[in-house]
């Protein structure tokens, strides 16, 4: 047993409790209980204290969308529209992307996120010309000590290369291959979702095949969508339907399908997603990186549709920091609608915490501070510049926190970092390895 104590703790249970003198018990990878710290050191006199002096504990941040491999072409990309970024940067280099360097870049992100306080995020990975990129992406989860959502995606129709699409039926066999391999994996700490990756680059067989194989294995769905206008308006054009439409005449909505982006949303499209109970992923970053478009995102959390974010691949941001989407998500949609009020900080972080949480259909597990829940948690050192003064502690993490107010984390009960150093990985070596890989990555690929 575990006691973490003297903590102000941000519960985003139901109620929103926050202990302002409180504390957490931990049984093996679970909270055992959660309330006031003196009642909690006379329940469990025996267990191993960890003393938070004062700090913030918060439910680990969760990363709700982005594509892991990506973070080995940061800066190749960049000041490029959608289409461009595509044909310049990532077809390029994921013609020679191996899982090998799959491997680096997911212990790269790892370092990253756990140090920005992410406990869990969800992947997408489409580029499957090396099929082993998923063993490796899962292997460097299970040694990093971080929770991954492993998104098997793929793609099948032009413009993308040939050589990085794959038929309907190997799509199939690899998909229920990964989810034998790793659905659970790690005692718990791996999961996997499909995707068909959008409604131009995967075919209606290919999105009707990918939504079947995780109905069949109860996986969940993800798909990008509504991302580009232009790829709304082809879909008009072609179909006589909105890309939401489209992909709901198709089955791909409900409880437990997540879609990133929806920029370009109709008033039906919005209708369809709330009653259906659709989840979304916002990308505030990278939307704007990109100039896709701003997401409808006030509209939708007044339809009751369930918003999460991300912040989509490491190419189009360029970083994995969560601090910096929350941020971007409230401060774009404010000056967007040229109205203060429109959301808050509140409902930013319920987007990171719980309501990712439910996205993938976890909240029994993950997304806040709960008995039975698994210990994923963040301490937050309030003792610097960014966070003097601390009023409003969500607030700060907001508006004001940058990674470095991270202290510790841990991860399925266990510290994967303790006073800002990892417990899991050699920092050192993991940084010198990936920076290797990608610069082999891009003279192979033409790019360096």
């Amino acid at each position: 047993m575990k006691l973490i104590k003297n903590a102000r703790i941000i519960t985003m249970d139901a109620q929103r409790r926050v202990f302002d003198d409180g504390a957490v018990a931990i049984a093996g990878s679970r909270i055992e209980a959660v309330g006031e710290r003196q009642a909690l050191e006379r329940r469990c006199p025996e267990a191993e204290t960890i003393d938070a002096g004062g700090m913030l504990l918060i439910p680990g941040l969760i990363n709700a969308h982005t594509h892991i491999y990506q973070v080995l072409y940061k800066g190749l990309g960049d000041d490029a529209a959608l289409s461009d970024w595509l044909k310049k940067c990532v077809y390029p280099m994921s013609l020679n992307l191996t899982g090998q360097d799959c491997y680096h870049a997911m212990k790269l992100s790892a370092v990253e996120m756990i140090r920005g306080g992410t406990t869990t995020f969800v992947d997408c990975h489409y580029m499957n010309r090396d099929l082993s990129c998923q063993d490796y992406l899962a292997q460097a989860v299970t040694d990093s000590g971080i929770r991954g959502v492993l998104g098997r995606g793929t793609i099948d129709a032009a413009p993308a290369p040939e050589p990085l699409r794959e038929s309907v039926a190997q799509a199939v066999a690899e998909a229920e291959r990964v989810i034998k391999a790793y659905h659970g994996a790690a005692d718990g700490r791996l999961s996997v979702r499909l995707e068909a990756l959008n409604e131009k680059l995967a075919s209606r067989e290919m999105i009707s095949a990918m939504r079947g194989v995780a109905r069949e294995h109860r996986v969940g769905t993800n798909m990008h969508i509504a991302e580009a206008a232009e790829r709304v308006r082809e879909c008009r054009e072609k179909l006589g339907m909105t890309s939401i439409e489209y992909i709901h005449s198709l089955g791909v909505t409900g409880p437990d399908v997540l879609l990133a982006h929806c920029c370009w949303l109709s008033e039906h499209d919005m209708e369809i997603l709330s009653d259906t109970g659709t989840h979304v992923a916002h990308n505030p970053v990278s939307n704007q990186y990109l100039a896709d478009g701003v997401a409808p995102v006030p509209e939708l959390l007044r339809r009751g549709v369930n918003v999460t974010a991300g912040p989509d691949g490491a190419c189009s941001n360029n970083n994995q920091n969560m601090f910096d989407v929350m941020k971007s998500a409230a401060l774009l949609h404010k000056v967007h609608s040229l109205d203060p009020e429109i959301i808050t900080a509140q409902q930013v972080f319920e987007m990171v915490t719980i309501n990712a949480a439910k996205a993938i259909g976890r909240e029994a597990d993950l997304g806040s501070i709960e008995a039975g829940k698994y210990a994923d948690l963040a301490l937050i050192d309030t003792n610097r510049p960014c966070m003097i003064p601390c009023f409003r502690p969500v607030s700060n993490l907001v508006y004001a926190a940058t990674p470095d107010v991270v202290d510790t984390v841990m991860i399925h009960g266990e510290i994967v970092m303790r006073r800002r150093e990892l417990v899991a990985m050699d920092e050192q070596e993991v940084l010198a390895k990936a920076g290797e890989a990608a610069l082999a990555l891009a003279r192979r690929s033409g790019l360096a």
